[in-house]
């Protein structure tokens, strides 16, 4: 009897420290910040800066590569995919939204189950390493489980389609049928089963495009299905960690109706909220200028429609209709200049561009952008947590005839302030004197503030004056005759 109990004992006392021993190994995971415009992470800013990117794309494509390992060099290809992560963290690259599987092969071979029950042991050999690389060199995750896109494409082949043992017809069914949640609950389980505690999970995206790919006029079916999927998710990791990673959705609709207002804008069961800025100006761009200025009007909407309880971000942008409409050189200025209007507008950081150009290697060309970015974020001045980054254009004023040629963004609260100008090269700027340019700042505190300049393709500071805010208001006079844009960080003393 005593033996017997001492056994128990003995069992128990194992169970305990194996629990105690899995949950130290959970790390802190990303939450909203205090201002609810920004991210936090073991109090500290959080601010994602990054692009989409898929597991089968050139620089993870060796990953597969590496399983195959057909000649031997298992080692070559692994350190190859290492080399990538390590060149995204030099440039100042935190974060990268990624779909777990990627439909565009006909054949299956990067989905996740096909049929579904048969899991691609390939697939998640290579999110070993993906994940084992984000800890590495500091790189977070935004993980959707599908790739509707390419399902839709590839229809006839999908594992979910019923004539191949699937469960339905046709996507429309995909958000009520209940073997199809399911599955859906399964991956996202077997996904946190995995690499749930990992801290460089930023969030799970309960689904991509969700308004257009499984039928439209869809309001009360969506809000259901992310209500479904995100109380999963959220119970599912509490009663694992303790805790539970951020849920988000995306939507095709740059900006959302009426119709959807309830099951986006106001949707509780969504810890921040992203858009796909497929705008006309961005899908088919003849400038750098217009497409800047259409992310910042529907970035400065949909947080204005949230009214600021959480925060946005543009989860895809690019030429989706047009990558031959720009010279290839342009490309990186018309990046630069979606970036820094995104973030000057109020979101909590500059949008996930695309790959919509022919050179495979394109999201590699024009890293110096995000380092100059980054750069701007992490420098001290802006106290990123509690800042309050509001939208409002009659906060800020070019005055003169000079204005006309000057396009200015501004987002900030009463305290601080991000401004970024940008000269308007649709126009002929030729006898334009931008020597010195006054610029009016209202609706700050009065006191003493800071005012640094940036080059924001370098990310070095020009230069920093200190400057007396009087009834509200500031003037600047700013020497804005050699650069295309200009930064400027504001913050009170």
């Amino acid at each position: 009897m005593v033996r017997k109990f001492l056994i128990l004992v003995f069992i128990f006392l194992l169970m305990i420290s194996s629990f105690g021993l899995s949950n130290s190994t959970v790390g802190s995971f990303v939450t909203i910040g205090p201002s609810k415009s920004y991210f936090e992470l073991d109090g500290k800013p959080f601010i994602p800066i990054g692009f989409n990117y898929e597991v089968t794309w050139p620089n993870l494509d060796s990953l597969w590569q590496a399983e195959t390992n057909l000649f031997g060099n298992k080692e070559i290809y692994l350190q190859a995919a290492e080399g990538f992560f390590a060149k995204l963290h030099a440039h100042g690259v935190n974060t990268l939204r990624i779909f777990f599987e990627y439909a565009y092969d006909p054949s299956g071979s990067s989905l996740f189950e096909n049929p579904l029950g048969q899991i691609n042991e390939s697939l998640i050999n290579v999110w070993n390493h993906i994940f084992e690389y984000a800890k590495k060199y500091d790189i977070y995750l935004i993980i959707e489980p599908f790739d509707p896109y390419w399902m839709s494409k590839n229809w006839v082949e999908s594992p979910f389609n019923i004539k191949n043992g699937g469960p339905i017809s046709s996507l429309d069914d995909f958000l009520i049928n209940k073997e199809v949640i399911r599955d859906t609950e399964f991956r996202f389980k077997f996904m946190i089963d995995r690499w749930g505690s990992s801290s460089h999970i930023l969030a799970w995206e309960i689904n991509n495009e969700i308004d257009i790919w499984y039928g439209r006029d869809n309001a009360s079916t969506i809000k259901k299905y992310i209500k479904t999927l995100s109380d999963f998710i959220v119970n599912y990791e509490d009663s694992k960690f303790g805790m539970h990673h951020l849920v988000t959705v995306s939507t095709a609709a740059p900006t959302l109706s009426s119709f959807m207002f309830n099951a986006f804008y106001e949707n509780k069961n969504l810890d921040f909220f992203t858009t796909h800025l497929y705008l006309p100006a961005v899908n088919n761009p003849t400038n750098t200028i217009d497409p800047a200025i259409q992310v910042s009007q529907a970035i400065a909407h949909n947080l204005s429609q949230m009214g600021y309880s959480k925060p946005y971000i543009d989860s895809e942008d690019g030429p989706i209709n047009g990558w031959s409409l720009l010279p290839c050189d342009s490309y990186v200025e018309y990046y630069h200049n979606i970036m820094w209007a995104e973030f000057a507008s109020g979101a909590c950081g500059p949008g996930f561009r695309w790959n919509y150009i022919s050179n495979s290697n394109t999201l590699i060309i024009g890293l110096d952008i995000y380092k100059a970015l980054s750069d701007f974020i992490d420098s001290p001045g802006i106290n990123w947590l509690n800042f309050e980054a509001h939208y409002d254009p009659s906060d800020i004023e070019i005055q003169g005839t000079v204005g006309d040629y000057i396009i200015p963004f501004s987002c900030g609260d009463k305290s601080a302030r991000i401004v970024w100008i940008l000269k308007d090269s649709r126009k002929n700027l030729s006898k334009v004197d931008f020597s010195a340019v006054n610029l009016e700042i209202f609706g700050v505190e009065s006191g003493n503030y800071s005012v640094e300049f940036w080059n924001t393709y370098t990310g070095k500071i020009l230069n920093s004056i200190r400057i007396k805010a009087i009834n509200g208001s500031m003037s600047l006079k700013i020497n804005f005759s050699k650069l295309k844009d200009m930064a400027l960080k504001v913050y009170k003393d």
